[in-house]
């Protein structure tokens, strides 16, 4: 019996249709970055993660994110970066508001809020533990954002304030700004020494006390 040869069909598969890959603007790609980001930021510390989470999670590579942020250190620095300059426009817009000045603790209230967020204060806590000269802006607001509150604020005290006026008005910004941070990083500790349990009742006590201390020491200056 004679083996007839068996014909071998051409290998064929139905080919996959790829995702088609979107365009994005370069400044549109870096926020959706920096959104993927925040979310692994809020299920993990920065320290537990790395680049590969969050490109995951913004579905592209790590490549991608270099080339926006170039580190992971980078990547952190631009999340909080954004975070501090939205604080800073809702400041300015609040004070721009009639009688946005006469309750300093209203102003205040929105720092607190700002750093109550848990991956505001991890991006903050990461940045001052790595000791990244960033670190330098993590107590201030982006951009001399001091600065241009303090700007704000001696234009509704006087029209003209003198150097030294204004110098002063910068350092009390300075040290409002300076003890709700250090209340926000270190709040269990400082409950601690008064022998009392961080609370939402506490942290609004020490907002009002903080902001009456500001609006009696610009009082004297008006």
């Amino acid at each position: 019996m004679v083996a007839v040869p068996r014909t071998r069909k051409p290998f064929s598969r139905t080919p996959i249709r790829a995702e088609p890959r979107r365009r994005r603007a370069p400044e549109l790609a870096r926020q959706e970055l920096l959104d993927a980001a925040e979310r692994v930021f809020a299920a993990a510390q920065p320290d537990q993660v790395g680049l590969k989470e969050v490109a995951r999670e913004a579905g592209v590579s790590h490549a991608l994110i270099t080339h926006y942020f170039g580190t992971y250190a980078g990547l952190l620095e631009a999340a909080l970066a954004r975070r501090q300059t939205a604080m800073r426009e809702q400041l300015l817009a609040r004070m721009r508001e009639p009688d946005g000045l006469a309750r300093p603790d209203e102003l205040l209230e929105i720092v607190f809020r700002t750093l109550e967020d848990p991956v505001h204060l991890r991006l903050l806590r990461w940045l001052l533990a790595s000791e990244r000269p960033a670190a330098a802006h993590a107590f201030g607001l982006q951009r001399r954002g001091i600065s241009m509150v303090a700007e704000q604020v001696a234009r509704s005290l006087a029209p003209a304030p003198s150097p030294a006026a204004f110098h002063e008005l910068e350092l009390t910004l300075l040290t409002a700004v300076a003890a709700a941070y250090g209340y926000a990083i270190a709040r269990h500790a400082l409950a601690g020494a008064l022998g009392l349990e961080p609370t939402p009742v506490l942290d609004d006590e020490v907002r009002r006390t903080l902001g009456a201390m500001v609006q009696a020491h610009l009082a004297t200056r008006r």
